[in-house]
């Protein structure tokens, strides 16, 4: 059984795009989530950084290639994967990430805002 993972932030940086050695695409982003609340009489904000991984092609090509870009805001629906490899070392190293089943864009694409602009100024 899979445990949902539901999480909201801004991209830290552009999509890093790739090839699988299969010549499948893969995306992975890094999205940061920051909490405020009040500690005494000052008010601290934490930021915590996930990293996102999506094999899904229509996805990568049709949304997060022309869409998604360093600072958006957004909001995925995933799972959380482990995986394990072996470093030049041979030391074993894990990361933890959320596999993507759901993403969507909390703004307005700038390609849609500037053709409704272009529009109303006609």
């Amino acid at each position: 059984m899979s445990q949902e993972f539901i999480l909201s932030g801004r991209l830290a940086r552009d999509p890093d795009i790739r090839s699988t050695l299969a010549g499948s695409p893969v995306a992975n982003l890094r999205v940061l989530q920051t909490r405020g609340y009040r500690k005494g009489e000052d008010w601290v904000e934490e930021v915590e950084g996930f990293d996102l991984v999506t094999f899904n092609e229509k996805l990568i090509t049709r949304v997060i290639q022309p869409f998604f870009s360093k600072g958006k805001r957004l909001r995925i629906r995933g799972r959380l994967q482990t995986r394990s490899w072996e470093d030049q070392n041979k030391v074993t190293r894990y990361s933890t990430e959320v596999v993507i089943d759901d993403l969507r864009l909390l703004e307005r694409p700038a390609q849609m805002t500037r053709s409704s602009t272009d529009t109303q100024a006609a």
